[in-house]
Protein backbone atom coordinates (compact mmCIF):
# COMPACT_ATOMS: atom_id res chain seq x y z
CA UNK A 1 0.00 0.00 0.00
CA UNK A 2 1.71 3.38 -0.97
CA UNK A 3 0.60 6.76 -2.09
CA UNK A 4 3.15 6.36 -5.09
CA UNK A 5 3.36 3.49 -7.06
CA UNK A 6 6.51 1.23 -5.89
CA UNK A 7 8.67 1.72 -8.75
CA UNK A 8 8.65 5.67 -7.71
CA UNK A 9 7.54 7.52 -10.86
CA UNK A 10 6.94 11.40 -10.38
CA UNK A 11 4.57 13.04 -8.80
CA UNK A 12 2.59 9.30 -8.65
CA UNK A 13 -0.64 9.52 -6.14
CA UNK A 14 0.47 9.05 -2.38
CA UNK A 15 -1.34 6.27 -0.06
CA UNK A 16 -1.76 6.81 2.97
CA UNK A 17 -1.64 3.09 4.46
CA UNK A 18 -5.14 3.70 5.84
CA UNK A 19 -6.91 0.83 6.74
CA UNK A 20 -10.84 1.73 7.20
CA UNK A 21 -11.64 -1.98 8.18
CA UNK A 22 -11.23 -3.41 11.98
CA UNK A 23 -7.91 -5.71 11.81
CA UNK A 24 -8.19 -8.56 14.70
CA UNK A 25 -8.17 -7.77 18.34
CA UNK A 26 -4.75 -9.64 18.55
CA UNK A 27 -2.98 -7.25 16.52
CA UNK A 28 -4.48 -4.37 18.34
CA UNK A 29 -3.25 -5.82 21.87
CA UNK A 30 0.03 -6.72 20.55
CA UNK A 31 0.04 -3.28 18.80
CA UNK A 32 -1.24 -2.12 22.57
CA UNK A 33 1.94 -4.09 24.45
CA UNK A 34 4.70 -2.70 22.12
CA UNK A 35 4.10 0.77 23.16
CA UNK A 36 3.00 0.35 26.60
CA UNK A 37 5.56 2.34 28.36
CA UNK A 38 4.03 5.48 27.07
CA UNK A 39 5.75 8.54 26.53
CA UNK A 40 9.00 8.90 28.86
CA UNK A 41 10.29 11.69 30.39
CA UNK A 42 10.33 14.74 26.95
CA UNK A 43 9.32 12.10 24.33
CA UNK A 44 6.27 12.01 22.15
CA UNK A 45 5.17 8.66 20.91
CA UNK A 46 3.64 8.94 17.57
CA UNK A 47 1.26 5.82 16.34
CA UNK A 48 2.05 5.80 12.13
CA UNK A 49 2.35 2.71 9.96
CA UNK A 50 5.70 1.73 8.90
CA UNK A 51 7.99 3.30 6.54
CA UNK A 52 8.48 2.03 3.36
CA UNK A 53 12.12 3.90 1.57
CA UNK A 54 14.45 6.35 4.51
CA UNK A 55 15.67 7.66 1.53
CA UNK A 56 14.03 10.69 1.01
CA UNK A 57 14.80 10.53 -2.78
CA UNK A 58 12.21 7.91 -2.43
CA UNK A 59 9.60 8.63 -0.43
CA UNK A 60 7.09 6.77 -1.87
CA UNK A 61 4.35 7.07 1.63
CA UNK A 62 3.18 9.38 4.07
CA UNK A 63 5.10 7.89 7.03
CA UNK A 64 8.16 8.09 4.84
CA UNK A 65 7.58 11.69 4.41
CA UNK A 66 6.36 12.28 7.83
CA UNK A 67 9.66 10.46 9.76
CA UNK A 68 12.40 12.49 6.99
CA UNK A 69 10.11 15.37 7.59
CA UNK A 70 11.62 15.54 11.26
CA UNK A 71 15.06 14.15 9.99
CA UNK A 72 15.56 16.31 7.21
CA UNK A 73 15.43 20.20 6.42
CA UNK A 74 14.21 21.53 2.88
CA UNK A 75 15.97 24.43 0.77
CA UNK A 76 12.20 26.07 1.01
CA UNK A 77 9.58 25.36 2.90
CA UNK A 78 5.63 25.87 1.89
CA UNK A 79 3.28 27.72 4.41
CA UNK A 80 -0.13 25.64 4.85
CA UNK A 81 -0.87 28.50 2.19
CA UNK A 82 1.63 26.85 -0.14
CA UNK A 83 3.38 29.67 0.14
CA UNK A 84 7.35 29.24 -0.14
CA UNK A 85 9.13 30.57 2.99
CA UNK A 86 12.62 30.54 4.18
CA UNK A 87 14.46 27.11 4.70
CA UNK A 88 18.05 26.73 4.54
CA UNK A 89 17.62 28.93 2.15
CA UNK A 90 17.28 32.84 3.21
CA UNK A 91 16.44 33.92 0.09
CA UNK A 92 16.08 33.80 -3.49
CA UNK A 93 15.81 35.83 -6.58
CA UNK A 94 15.58 35.06 -9.95
CA UNK A 95 15.98 38.11 -13.18
CA UNK A 96 13.96 36.03 -15.92
CA UNK A 97 12.73 32.48 -14.28
CA UNK A 98 15.19 30.87 -16.09
CA UNK A 99 18.23 31.53 -13.34
CA UNK A 100 17.42 31.18 -10.31
CA UNK A 101 19.80 32.12 -6.87
CA UNK A 102 19.62 30.91 -3.46
CA UNK A 103 21.47 32.20 -0.55
CA UNK A 104 22.47 29.41 2.26
CA UNK A 105 21.93 30.26 5.83
CA UNK A 106 24.64 30.07 7.11
CA UNK A 107 26.11 28.47 10.70
CA UNK A 108 23.84 25.23 9.87
CA UNK A 109 24.98 21.75 10.86
CA UNK A 110 24.55 18.41 10.15
CA UNK A 111 23.30 15.79 12.68
CA UNK A 112 27.24 14.60 12.78
CA UNK A 113 28.05 17.92 13.55
CA UNK A 114 29.74 18.73 9.75
CA UNK A 115 28.63 21.95 8.58
CA UNK A 116 25.96 21.96 6.02
CA UNK A 117 27.48 23.87 2.69
CA UNK A 118 26.25 25.24 -0.97
CA UNK A 119 27.91 21.68 -2.32
CA UNK A 120 25.56 20.07 -0.38
CA UNK A 121 22.98 21.59 -1.86
CA UNK A 122 24.72 20.84 -5.09
CA UNK A 123 24.75 17.23 -4.62
CA UNK A 124 21.35 16.97 -3.47
CA UNK A 125 19.92 18.63 -6.53
CA UNK A 126 22.32 16.55 -9.01
CA UNK A 127 21.40 13.13 -6.77
CA UNK A 128 17.50 14.03 -7.65
CA UNK A 129 18.16 14.63 -10.94
CA UNK A 130 20.11 11.57 -12.17
CA UNK A 131 18.28 9.00 -13.98
CA UNK A 132 20.69 6.35 -12.97
CA UNK A 133 19.66 7.30 -9.15
CA UNK A 134 16.01 6.96 -10.33
CA UNK A 135 14.49 9.51 -8.28
CA UNK A 136 10.63 10.25 -8.82
CA UNK A 137 11.96 13.92 -8.92
CA UNK A 138 13.85 12.91 -12.14
CA UNK A 139 10.89 14.11 -14.44
CA UNK A 140 10.03 17.26 -12.08
CA UNK A 141 14.04 19.08 -12.48
CA UNK A 142 14.13 17.80 -16.10
CA UNK A 143 14.14 21.39 -16.91
CA UNK A 144 17.11 21.78 -14.81
CA UNK A 145 20.50 22.26 -17.11
CA UNK A 146 23.03 22.94 -14.24
CA UNK A 147 23.13 23.25 -10.75
CA UNK A 148 26.34 24.93 -9.03
CA UNK A 149 27.96 26.93 -6.26
CA UNK A 150 28.58 30.20 -7.44
CA UNK A 151 30.57 30.71 -3.65
CA UNK A 152 30.24 29.44 -0.45
CA UNK A 153 27.01 31.18 0.67
CA UNK A 154 25.11 30.47 -3.20
CA UNK A 155 23.80 28.06 -5.18
CA UNK A 156 22.94 29.16 -8.70
CA UNK A 157 20.01 26.50 -10.80
CA UNK A 158 20.07 27.00 -14.67
CA UNK A 159 16.79 26.13 -16.66
CA UNK A 160 16.12 25.75 -19.84
CA UNK A 161 13.08 27.75 -19.75
CA UNK A 162 11.48 29.84 -18.09
CA UNK A 163 9.51 28.76 -14.43
CA UNK A 164 7.80 31.19 -12.11
CA UNK A 165 7.13 28.48 -9.42
CA UNK A 166 10.57 26.67 -9.82
CA UNK A 167 10.64 28.00 -5.64
CA UNK A 168 7.98 25.71 -4.65
CA UNK A 169 9.52 22.95 -6.97
CA UNK A 170 12.56 22.89 -4.82
CA UNK A 171 10.31 22.26 -1.98
CA UNK A 172 9.00 18.70 -3.22
CA UNK A 173 9.17 16.43 -0.84
CA UNK A 174 11.71 13.98 -2.11
CA UNK A 175 14.13 16.97 -2.03
CA UNK A 176 15.22 16.30 1.66
CA UNK A 177 18.56 18.39 1.84
CA UNK A 178 21.64 15.53 1.94
CA UNK A 179 24.91 15.33 3.26
CA UNK A 180 27.59 14.76 0.72
CA UNK A 181 29.52 12.61 2.87
CA UNK A 182 26.51 10.20 3.01
CA UNK A 183 26.44 7.37 0.12
CA UNK A 184 23.46 5.72 1.14
CA UNK A 185 20.48 7.84 2.94
CA UNK A 186 18.41 4.65 2.80
CA UNK A 187 21.06 2.95 5.54
CA UNK A 188 22.85 6.52 7.11
CA UNK A 189 20.78 9.31 8.42
CA UNK A 190 22.07 12.60 8.31
CA UNK A 191 20.25 15.23 8.21
CA UNK A 192 19.74 19.11 9.51
CA UNK A 193 16.04 18.41 11.00
CA UNK A 194 15.52 19.23 14.60
CA UNK A 195 15.97 15.43 15.39
CA UNK A 196 18.35 12.99 14.63
CA UNK A 197 17.79 9.02 14.02
CA UNK A 198 19.05 7.57 17.34
CA UNK A 199 17.68 3.61 16.13
CA UNK A 200 15.46 1.77 13.56
CA UNK A 201 13.71 -1.56 13.39
CA UNK A 202 12.21 -2.46 10.09
CA UNK A 203 8.17 -2.97 11.37
CA UNK A 204 8.70 -2.12 14.85
CA UNK A 205 9.94 1.43 15.83
CA UNK A 206 11.66 4.57 15.12
CA UNK A 207 13.66 6.60 18.11
CA UNK A 208 14.51 9.97 16.95
CA UNK A 209 16.45 12.41 19.50
CA UNK A 210 17.07 16.07 19.66
CA UNK A 211 19.58 17.52 17.48
CA UNK A 212 21.87 19.16 19.41
CA UNK A 213 22.97 21.09 16.65
CA UNK A 214 19.82 22.21 15.08
CA UNK A 215 19.81 25.73 13.58
CA UNK A 216 16.20 26.72 14.31
CA UNK A 217 15.12 28.87 17.15
CA UNK A 218 11.51 30.01 18.24
CA UNK A 219 10.25 33.77 18.45
CA UNK A 220 11.62 34.05 21.76
CA UNK A 221 15.22 32.79 21.04
CA UNK A 222 14.79 29.58 22.29
CA UNK A 223 16.44 26.88 20.78
CA UNK A 224 14.06 24.18 19.05
CA UNK A 225 13.34 21.46 19.21
CA UNK A 226 11.57 21.47 22.56
CA UNK A 227 11.09 18.05 23.21
CA UNK A 228 14.28 15.70 23.89
CA UNK A 229 13.05 12.51 21.23
CA UNK A 230 10.39 10.93 19.40
CA UNK A 231 9.19 7.69 19.16
CA UNK A 232 7.81 6.17 16.19
CA UNK A 233 5.67 3.00 16.95
CA UNK A 234 5.06 1.28 13.81
CA UNK A 235 1.30 -0.54 13.18
CA UNK A 236 -0.94 -0.88 9.85
CA UNK A 237 -4.40 -0.66 12.35
CA UNK A 238 -4.97 2.61 12.59
CA UNK A 239 -8.56 1.73 14.61
CA UNK A 240 -5.29 0.29 16.87
CA UNK A 241 -3.58 3.55 17.05
CA UNK A 242 -6.64 5.67 18.34
CA UNK A 243 -7.49 3.27 21.11
CA UNK A 244 -3.88 3.28 22.20
CA UNK A 245 -4.05 7.20 22.25
CA UNK A 246 -7.34 7.01 24.44
CA UNK A 247 -5.47 4.75 26.22
CA UNK A 248 -2.36 6.92 26.56
CA UNK A 249 0.07 4.73 25.46
CA UNK A 250 1.03 6.80 22.36
CA UNK A 251 0.09 10.68 21.91
CA UNK A 252 -0.13 11.79 18.65
CA UNK A 253 -2.15 10.05 15.78
CA UNK A 254 -2.71 11.30 12.59
CA UNK A 255 -4.72 10.35 9.40
CA UNK A 256 -7.92 9.78 10.80
CA UNK A 257 -10.92 9.25 8.86
CA UNK A 258 -14.34 10.99 9.91
CA UNK A 259 -15.46 7.91 12.31
CA UNK A 260 -11.82 8.17 13.98
CA UNK A 261 -11.92 12.13 14.18
CA UNK A 262 -15.18 11.86 16.07
CA UNK A 263 -13.89 9.83 18.20
CA UNK A 264 -11.09 11.73 19.27
CA UNK A 265 -13.11 14.84 19.10
CA UNK A 266 -16.05 12.83 22.00
CA UNK A 267 -12.82 12.13 24.42
CA UNK A 268 -11.98 14.46 27.08
CA UNK A 269 -8.32 13.37 27.16
CA UNK A 270 -8.01 14.32 23.65
CA UNK A 271 -7.59 16.83 20.89
CA UNK A 272 -8.57 16.84 17.71
CA UNK A 273 -6.38 18.68 14.60
CA UNK A 274 -7.53 19.71 11.57
CA UNK A 275 -5.40 21.32 8.79
CA UNK A 276 -6.59 23.18 5.80
CA UNK A 277 -8.61 21.61 3.11
CA UNK A 278 -6.81 20.77 -0.33
CA UNK A 279 -4.61 18.23 0.99
CA UNK A 280 -5.71 15.44 -0.64
CA UNK A 281 -8.02 15.09 -3.20
CA UNK A 282 -9.84 11.74 -4.63
CA UNK A 283 -10.32 11.44 -8.65
CA UNK A 284 -13.12 9.18 -10.13
CA UNK A 285 -11.70 9.05 -13.87
CA UNK A 286 -13.13 8.08 -16.99
CA UNK A 287 -11.28 6.34 -19.82
CA UNK A 288 -11.74 9.53 -22.95
CA UNK A 289 -9.74 7.34 -25.67
CA UNK A 290 -11.57 6.01 -28.24
CA UNK A 291 -13.81 2.63 -28.17
CA UNK A 292 -15.29 3.44 -24.95
CA UNK A 293 -18.82 4.96 -23.65
CA UNK A 294 -16.81 7.68 -21.72
CA UNK A 295 -15.03 8.74 -24.85
CA UNK A 296 -18.29 11.07 -25.80
CA UNK A 297 -18.23 14.28 -24.49
CA UNK A 298 -21.49 13.97 -23.63
CA UNK A 299 -21.53 10.55 -21.24
CA UNK A 300 -18.79 12.21 -18.97
CA UNK A 301 -20.55 15.38 -18.52
CA UNK A 302 -23.95 13.21 -17.39
CA UNK A 303 -21.60 11.31 -15.31
CA UNK A 304 -20.55 14.84 -13.45
CA UNK A 305 -24.27 15.95 -13.30
CA UNK A 306 -25.16 12.98 -11.86
CA UNK A 307 -22.76 13.25 -8.64
CA UNK A 308 -24.01 14.64 -5.59
CA UNK A 309 -21.05 16.14 -4.18
CA UNK A 310 -22.52 17.18 -0.50
CA UNK A 311 -24.06 13.57 -0.46
CA UNK A 312 -20.72 12.13 -0.78
CA UNK A 313 -18.94 14.67 1.68
CA UNK A 314 -22.46 13.97 4.09
CA UNK A 315 -22.11 10.24 3.70
CA UNK A 316 -18.65 9.60 3.66
CA UNK A 317 -16.30 12.07 5.65
CA UNK A 318 -18.68 15.10 7.47
CA UNK A 319 -17.52 17.99 8.50
CA UNK A 320 -13.81 17.23 6.95
CA UNK A 321 -14.31 18.13 3.77
CA UNK A 322 -15.21 20.64 1.40
CA UNK A 323 -16.79 20.38 -2.00
CA UNK A 324 -14.77 19.41 -5.10
CA UNK A 325 -15.55 21.58 -8.16
CA UNK A 326 -14.15 18.74 -10.79
CA UNK A 327 -10.40 20.04 -10.92
CA UNK A 328 -7.38 19.29 -8.96
CA UNK A 329 -6.86 22.80 -7.63
CA UNK A 330 -8.81 23.60 -4.53
CA UNK A 331 -9.33 26.32 -2.46
CA UNK A 332 -5.86 26.47 -0.77
CA UNK A 333 -4.63 27.36 -4.31
CA UNK A 334 -6.19 30.75 -3.58
CA UNK A 335 -5.81 32.93 -6.70
CA UNK A 336 -5.63 29.70 -8.91
CA UNK A 337 -9.25 28.58 -7.93
CA UNK A 338 -12.33 28.43 -9.77
CA UNK A 339 -15.07 29.15 -6.96
CA UNK A 340 -17.03 27.30 -9.16
CA UNK A 341 -19.80 24.53 -7.20
CA UNK A 342 -20.70 21.43 -9.62
CA UNK A 343 -24.03 20.81 -10.96
CA UNK A 344 -26.06 18.33 -9.51
CA UNK A 345 -28.58 17.29 -12.05
CA UNK A 346 -29.98 14.30 -12.75
CA UNK A 347 -32.54 15.20 -15.28
CA UNK A 348 -30.43 16.86 -17.35
CA UNK A 349 -27.87 13.83 -16.66
CA UNK A 350 -30.70 11.12 -18.33
CA UNK A 351 -30.73 13.63 -21.36
CA UNK A 352 -27.08 13.63 -22.28
CA UNK A 353 -27.19 9.76 -21.79
CA UNK A 354 -29.99 9.73 -23.75
CA UNK A 355 -28.74 11.95 -26.61
CA UNK A 356 -25.40 9.94 -26.79
CA UNK A 357 -27.59 6.76 -27.40
CA UNK A 358 -27.56 5.28 -23.78
CA UNK A 359 -31.47 5.63 -23.13
CA UNK A 360 -31.69 2.69 -21.45
CA UNK A 361 -28.86 3.17 -18.89
CA UNK A 362 -25.51 2.01 -18.91
CA UNK A 363 -23.09 -1.02 -17.46
CA UNK A 364 -19.87 0.01 -16.38
CA UNK A 365 -17.12 -1.41 -13.75
CA UNK A 366 -16.20 0.83 -10.86
CA UNK A 367 -12.03 -0.01 -9.34
CA UNK A 368 -12.00 0.46 -5.82
CA UNK A 369 -8.91 0.22 -3.86
CA UNK A 370 -9.72 -1.61 -0.29
CA UNK A 371 -7.98 1.60 1.10
CA UNK A 372 -9.28 5.19 3.14
CA UNK A 373 -12.26 5.85 2.20
CA UNK A 374 -12.21 4.31 -1.24
CA UNK A 375 -14.94 1.92 -0.91
CA UNK A 376 -17.33 4.20 1.13
CA UNK A 377 -17.19 6.79 -2.12
CA UNK A 378 -17.77 3.89 -4.62
CA UNK A 379 -20.75 2.73 -2.76
CA UNK A 380 -22.48 6.07 -2.48
CA UNK A 381 -21.49 6.89 -5.84
CA UNK A 382 -23.14 3.75 -7.22
CA UNK A 383 -26.49 4.52 -5.50
CA UNK A 384 -25.93 8.00 -7.17
CA UNK A 385 -25.49 6.72 -10.45
CA UNK A 386 -28.81 4.80 -10.18
CA UNK A 387 -30.39 7.27 -10.30
CA UNK A 388 -29.67 8.16 -13.54
CA UNK A 389 -29.61 4.53 -15.32
CA UNK A 390 -26.00 4.31 -15.02
CA UNK A 391 -25.61 0.15 -13.40
CA UNK A 392 -22.17 0.73 -11.63
CA UNK A 393 -20.69 -2.95 -10.36
CA UNK A 394 -17.69 -2.51 -8.13
CA UNK A 395 -14.63 -4.13 -8.52
CA UNK A 396 -12.70 -4.23 -4.83
CA UNK A 397 -8.96 -4.69 -4.97
CA UNK A 398 -5.67 -4.14 -2.86
CA UNK A 399 -3.86 -0.95 -3.35
CA UNK A 400 -1.03 -2.88 -4.51
CA UNK A 401 -3.21 -4.34 -7.34
CA UNK A 402 -4.72 -1.15 -8.25
CA UNK A 403 -1.64 0.64 -8.71
CA UNK A 404 0.57 -2.31 -10.16
CA UNK A 405 0.74 -3.21 -13.95
CA UNK A 406 -2.00 -5.78 -14.17
CA UNK A 407 -5.28 -5.53 -15.77
CA UNK A 408 -6.66 -3.63 -13.01
CA UNK A 409 -4.12 -1.40 -12.93
CA UNK A 410 -5.26 2.18 -12.52
CA UNK A 411 -3.59 3.12 -15.82
CA UNK A 412 -5.70 0.82 -17.66
CA UNK A 413 -9.30 0.26 -16.12
CA UNK A 414 -12.52 2.34 -17.53
CA UNK A 415 -13.77 3.18 -13.96
CA UNK A 416 -11.44 4.07 -11.10
CA UNK A 417 -10.78 5.90 -7.62
CA UNK A 418 -7.68 7.16 -6.89
CA UNK A 419 -6.54 9.16 -4.67
CA UNK A 420 -4.06 12.52 -4.59
CA UNK A 421 -1.83 14.33 -1.96
CA UNK A 422 -1.17 17.80 -2.37
CA UNK A 423 1.34 19.40 -4.80
CA UNK A 424 3.11 22.69 -4.30
CA UNK A 425 1.54 24.27 -7.34
CA UNK A 426 -1.60 23.31 -9.12
CA UNK A 427 -0.07 22.90 -12.80
CA UNK A 428 1.93 19.93 -11.69
CA UNK A 429 -1.49 18.16 -11.35
CA UNK A 430 -1.83 18.87 -15.19
CA UNK A 431 1.65 18.11 -15.78
CA UNK A 432 1.33 14.65 -15.03
CA UNK A 433 -2.17 13.84 -14.89
CA UNK A 434 -4.15 15.92 -17.93
CA UNK A 435 -2.24 17.15 -20.95
CA UNK A 436 -1.79 14.46 -23.72
CA UNK A 437 0.56 11.68 -22.96
CA UNK A 438 1.12 12.39 -19.39
CA UNK A 439 3.13 9.78 -17.21
CA UNK A 440 -0.38 9.13 -15.13
CA UNK A 441 -2.98 10.66 -17.68
CA UNK A 442 -5.07 7.74 -15.88
CA UNK A 443 -7.96 8.81 -18.21
CA UNK A 444 -6.56 8.81 -21.23
CA UNK A 445 -7.82 12.07 -21.88
CA UNK A 446 -6.30 14.93 -24.89
CA UNK A 447 -7.36 17.92 -25.24
CA UNK A 448 -4.83 20.38 -27.51
CA UNK A 449 -6.66 23.76 -25.76
CA UNK A 450 -6.31 22.25 -22.51
CA UNK A 451 -2.22 21.27 -23.72
CA UNK A 452 -1.67 24.92 -25.02
CA UNK A 453 -3.19 26.20 -21.88
CA UNK A 454 -0.97 24.12 -19.77
CA UNK A 455 2.24 24.82 -21.38
CA UNK A 456 1.88 28.69 -21.18
CA UNK A 457 0.81 28.52 -17.15
CA UNK A 458 4.37 26.35 -16.95
CA UNK A 459 6.06 29.52 -17.91
CA UNK A 460 3.93 33.15 -17.67
CA UNK A 461 5.86 34.98 -15.02
CA UNK A 462 2.80 37.71 -14.59
CA UNK A 463 0.95 36.61 -11.50
CA UNK A 464 -2.71 37.56 -12.83
CA UNK A 465 -2.20 36.66 -16.33
CA UNK A 466 -1.52 33.12 -14.82
CA UNK A 467 -3.87 33.07 -12.48
CA UNK A 468 -6.33 33.87 -15.95
CA UNK A 469 -4.87 30.97 -17.70
CA UNK A 470 -5.29 28.38 -14.27
CA UNK A 471 -9.29 29.56 -14.16
CA UNK A 472 -9.43 29.12 -17.89
CA UNK A 473 -8.07 25.30 -17.83
CA UNK A 474 -10.18 24.69 -15.12
CA UNK A 475 -12.71 25.95 -17.06
CA UNK A 476 -12.07 23.00 -19.34
CA UNK A 477 -12.07 20.41 -17.13
CA UNK A 478 -15.68 21.61 -15.76
CA UNK A 479 -17.17 21.40 -19.38
CA UNK A 480 -15.64 18.51 -20.70
CA UNK A 481 -13.26 17.17 -18.86
CA UNK A 482 -12.36 13.27 -17.65
CA UNK A 483 -12.77 13.20 -13.98
CA UNK A 484 -15.12 13.86 -10.87
CA UNK A 485 -13.21 15.12 -7.89
CA UNK A 486 -16.17 14.19 -5.07
CA UNK A 487 -14.32 16.79 -2.44
CA UNK A 488 -10.95 18.26 -0.94
CA UNK A 489 -10.11 16.38 2.36
CA UNK A 490 -9.37 18.27 5.61
CA UNK A 491 -6.49 16.64 7.36
CA UNK A 492 -7.51 15.10 10.75
CA UNK A 493 -5.16 14.40 14.02
CA UNK A 494 -5.46 13.17 17.31
CA UNK A 495 -3.11 14.38 20.56
CA UNK A 496 -3.00 14.37 24.12
CA UNK A 497 -4.67 17.16 25.80
CA UNK A 498 -1.52 17.49 27.45
CA UNK A 499 0.38 18.12 24.36
CA UNK A 500 0.68 21.58 22.36
CA UNK A 501 2.49 23.38 19.54
CA UNK A 502 1.21 21.21 16.58
CA UNK A 503 0.51 22.76 13.41
CA UNK A 504 -1.16 20.31 11.16
CA UNK A 505 0.32 20.51 7.47
CA UNK A 506 -2.20 20.82 4.96
CA UNK A 507 -0.58 16.73 3.81
CA UNK A 508 -0.45 16.09 7.22
CA UNK A 509 2.96 13.81 6.38
CA UNK A 510 4.53 16.63 6.21
CA UNK A 511 4.09 18.35 9.83
CA UNK A 512 6.99 19.10 11.58
CA UNK A 513 7.37 18.15 15.48
CA UNK A 514 10.16 20.84 16.10
CA UNK A 515 7.52 22.89 18.33
CA UNK A 516 5.30 20.14 19.59
CA UNK A 517 5.69 20.51 23.77
CA UNK A 518 4.14 19.25 26.97
CA UNK A 519 1.76 21.44 28.93
CA UNK A 520 0.62 21.31 32.34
Amino acid sequence: MRRSDVNAPPFAPRTALVIVCSVALGLSLLFLASCSSGGTGNTINVAVQAPTNRDPAFSSTSPDILLNRQLYDWLVELDNSNKPQPGLATTWNSPDGKVWTFEIRQGVKFSDGSALTADDIVYTFNRLRDSKVGSPDVSLYANVTDVKATDSSHVQFTLKDPNPEFTSDVADYHAAILSRNVADPAKQTVGTGPFKLKSYVAEDRAVLAKNPNYWMKDDKGQQLPYLDGLQFIFTPDISGQVAALQGGQVQFVLGLTAELAATVKNDTKLKLLTGPPNAFHYVIHMRADAGRPTADARVRKALQLGTDHQNLIDQVRPGLAVIGNGTPVGPAFSDYYLDQAPTYDPTQAKQLLAQAGFANGLDITLYAQQALEVPAIATVWQAQMAKIGVRVNIQTEPPDVYYGDGDGSWLKVDFGITEWASRPTPVTYFNVAYITGAAYNESHWSDPEFDALTKQINTELDPTKRAQLYQQAQTILIDRGPVIVPFFETAAAGVSSNVDGISLAPDWARTTLRTAHFVK
